[in-house]
């Protein structure tokens, strides 16, 4: 009988997993690896930001699931309504699926109930990015207000870096005199996980473009979308003509009530081994999405998914084949920003703790690049990620 390799979501994680196991076992071990995800598509969500500018069309930022086929994987088009990790099954709307080894990799909820958030426009979806995009193309000018009332969400410098991508549009439309731009922020300082020098960086480029930033938001925010007002907790009120959200992460709900989760200072995370993403609960579950990055202090974003999925994929092959195999896990994180007009590249290190499970990076981050090219490098890295990744 072949081994059973759940795979879960067909994102970053599970696709950069799913095709570095299948090229490690085929022909080696007799493995059958399947990936389940709710669309039959990968979509790049960073090029969400392109979606909605209006630079690139959706079928650039997405690439077929059933590619990896070629490869040996089965793909199944389902959702993911509940894991069993005792039983080692998987529910689903389109039925059951049992394992040996899982490993999920479902991103986060994004939370768009909480203050409102719901009545403002956003990138966080293909769909969020489609309307985002029509609502700047019909938008003459006027404030725009955009909020962030959290500070764990998806890609940490997002919404400074398309505030300033929103100053180049606008220029380039001709409306910038008169339109004004705020963004409200839950850090002291512009890209404060950064360290000072992101900080400095940043705050020269916000005061150039005009770009208003009222940082240290804290909740309780409310939004009264009749009025068109952001009122923050200590009483001030912010007008919008165009509202633009960043929703808070959540934990995916299928982890929900499972013993895969623990609570933390921010919130209810899945809980994993900084080394190699396997859950301290369970030896043969591996959980390398971003609803573990926080447990074990990384952010949300890509990259480190990117690197955990492939621990946990080294780790998964390394069993089946019975060898020791080094996870390669992450110990450096180059974060790439584009200001609509100029490109910032800042390179973190990153230390693994392996006695307090933790992976330490701020503090220890610092500019590699600021200059157009950055904007040039940042979206040839993407669609050549993109390319390569089936």
């Amino acid at each position: 009988m072949p081994k059973k390799i759940l795979v879960l979501g067909g994102g970053v994680g599970g696709v950069v997993a799913a095709k570095r196991m299948a090229e490690r076992l085929r022909g080696r071990v007799d493995a059958e690896i399947t990936i389940i995800n709710d669309t039959d598509y990968y979509l790049l969500p960073p090029l969400l930001v392109n979606i909605a500018l209006g630079d690139i069309e959706p079928k650039q930022a997405q690439l077929p699931l059933s590619l990896l086929e070629r490869r040996g994987v089965k793909y199944v088009k389902a959702k993911v309504t509940k894991i069993d990790p005792d039983n080692r099954v998987v529910e689903t709307d389109q039925g059951k699926f049992d394992y040996d080894y899982l490993l999920a990799s479902l991103g986060v909820e994004n939370d768009f109930q909480s203050y409102n958030l719901g009545v403002g426009y956003h990138n966080y979806t293909l769909d969020g990015a489609l309307k985002l995009k029509e609502a700047l193309r019909s938008f003459t000018g006027g404030k725009v207000v955009l909020v962030a009332p959290e500070p764990i969400y998806r890609c940490g410098v997002y919404p400074f870096e398309f505030a300033c991508q929103l100053d180049t549009l606008f220029r380039k439309r001709g409306i910038r005199d008169r339109t004004s731009i705020t963004l409200l922020y839950p850090f002291n300082k512009p890209l404060e996980p950064l360290g000072p020098e992101a900080v400095k960086i940043s705050e020269n480029i916000a005061t150039k473009k005009g770009v208003e930033c009222v940082s240290g938001i804290k909740p309780p925010i409310t939004i009264d979308d009749k009025e068109k007002v952001v009122t923050l907790s200590n009483g001030e009120k912010y007008k919008y003509d165009l509202l633009i959200v960043t929703p808070p992460a959540r934990l995916p709900k299928p982890f929900e009530g499972t013993p895969l989760v623990a609570d933390t200072p921010t919130g209810k995370w899945t809980a994993i081994n900084v080394y190699t993403g396997r859950s301290l609960k369970y030896d043969d579950v591996y959980l390398p999405g971003e609803h573990s990055m926080p447990y074990v202090g990384l952010p949300t974003a890509g990259v480190p998914v990117h690197f955990t999925a492939l621990a946990s994929a080294a780790a998964i092959t390394g069993d089946l084949l019975g060898q020791p195999v080094d996870p390669a896990q992450i110990n450096a994180m180059t974060c790439a920003l584009d200001y609509g007009d100029v490109g910032m590249m800042f390179n973190c290190d990153i230390k693994l703790d392996l006695t307090s499970n933790k992976a330490a990076w701020m503090g220890s981050c610092y500019s590699i690049l600021t200059s157009p090219l950055g904007r040039l490098i940042k979206d040839l890295f993407y669609k050549t990620w993109l390319a390569t990744t089936m």
